[in-house]
């Protein structure tokens, strides 16, 4: 049987679902196993745990969304899980949509399947590592005042979910320290970008207006952008740390409620930050990253950067206005000490004529990774 069909019976409710559901367990197995090959103990592992149940929200804000704009119903309905920790909340705005293309109605109902399908593999991946996954906050899906009117809508609100999909699985793939658990993430984060792709292929060919771009991550398809891959200028996804991509879901900065979650987010990483800022092809790299270390120790590594569109940076540490690790020009690289620990974010700033140390002059960020063997 294909993984297609294994999913869609999950979502017809069909006899076969709880063959599907053995096989999640078999992969949740394998990931458990995968965590104790690399010497983590299941309790030992609160990072990841947060990072995935993080990633649960989303997923639960994706899967909603498509299986209303399907079928009219709500993934409980279709048989999901949608309990746990934290504040549970109901699902509003949505409705089910009127598709006018037969290619479209089909993409969307894959897409419905495959975030069920994701709902419930995080689900069984947090299990595998002794942790206890989040319910399903509130959830508007009317946030942005549209997605459900007619197809084009759908098609505009499912390309900003895919593509910040992309660019939320980036951004937290170097904190995950379990590689089975990393492992499973890297795929998920493949499928996201199908979903992107297969989006914007369609946006493009139907000509739809999708202006204006969400924030300085944001790359729009044609025919409002130039872009049919969301890349940077070195053919690689953007990525948003877990504040941006609540900026973006929360509609403001430094908040931990609005929009798409009116009573916010469940789990640890519960806090927007500011908007992701336009990197004008500036790059931040480490190398290496991850920095692998004995236990309790540090790491050191060396940090590299590149800002076409600068004269002057500095590079700062935690925030843009955080300890200052070099202030030197556009392009270069500097080694660090052994103090560098794991989720250690550096800011790359455009401080040329005397800019402001704020968000709106960061070029570029970086999350370096600290793990053990």
């Amino acid at each position: 049987m294909t993984e297609k069909s294994i999913i869609n019976d999950l979502a017809a409710q069909s006899p076969n679902r709880r063959r599907f559901m053995k096989r999640v367990g078999f992969a949740s197995a394998a990931l458990g196993a995968a965590a104790a090959t690399t010497g983590m103990a299941q309790s030992t592992s609160p990072g990841d745990v947060n990072i995935l149940n993080f990633a649960l929200n989303l997923e639960y804000l994706e899967a909603e969304f498509y299986t209303y704009a399907t079928t009219g119903q709500s993934i409980l309905q279709a048989g999901i899980t949608t309990s746990g920790t934290g504040t549970a909340g109901a699902t509003t705005g949505g409705s089910q949509v009127t598709f006018t293309d037969t290619t479209v109605l089909a993409l969307a109902q894959e897409l419905a399947a495959d975030e069920r399908a994701h709902v419930t593999l995080l689900q069984n991946a947090i299990a595998s590592l002794g942790g206890v996954s989040i319910g399903k906050p509130a959830i508007n899906l009317n946030a942005l005042g549209f997605g459900f009117a007619n197809m084009n809508a759908f098609l505009t609100l499912a390309r900003i979910f895919e593509d910040i999909g992309v660019t939320a699985y980036g951004g937290a793939a170097p904190l995950i320290q379990n590689s089975g658990i990393l492992g499973y993430a890297a795929r998920i984060l493949a499928t996201e970008a199908l979903h992107s792709g297969a989006i914007r292929a369609q946006i493009a060919r139907l000509g739809i207006a999708t202006t204006p771009a969400l924030d300085g991550a944001d790359h729009l398809p044609p025919p409002s952008g130039t872009q049919y891959f969301p890349t940077d200028t070195t053919a690689i996804t953007e990525t948003r740390t877990p504040g941006q991509v609540l900026y973006l879901a929360f509609g403001a900065a430094n908040a931990t409620s609005g929009g798409f979650f009116p009573s916010g987010v469940n789990g640890t990483l519960n806090t927007s930050s500011a908007a992701a800022a336009t990197t004008d092809g500036a790059s931040l790299t480490a190398s290496p990253n991850p920095i692998h270390v004995v236990a309790g120790a540090d790491g050191a590594t060396t940090i590299s950067w590149n800002a076409p569109a600068a004269q002057i940076i500095q590079v700062r540490i935690g925030s843009p206005t955080g300890a200052l690790f070099t202030d030197n020009f556009n392009s270069g690289s500097m080694q660090t000490a052994a103090w560098v620990t794991n989720g250690m974010t550096f800011y790359l700033q455009d401080v040329t004529n005397n800019k402001a140390l704020t968000s709106a002059n960061t070029l570029a960020t970086l999350v370096v990774s600290v793990v053990t063997p």
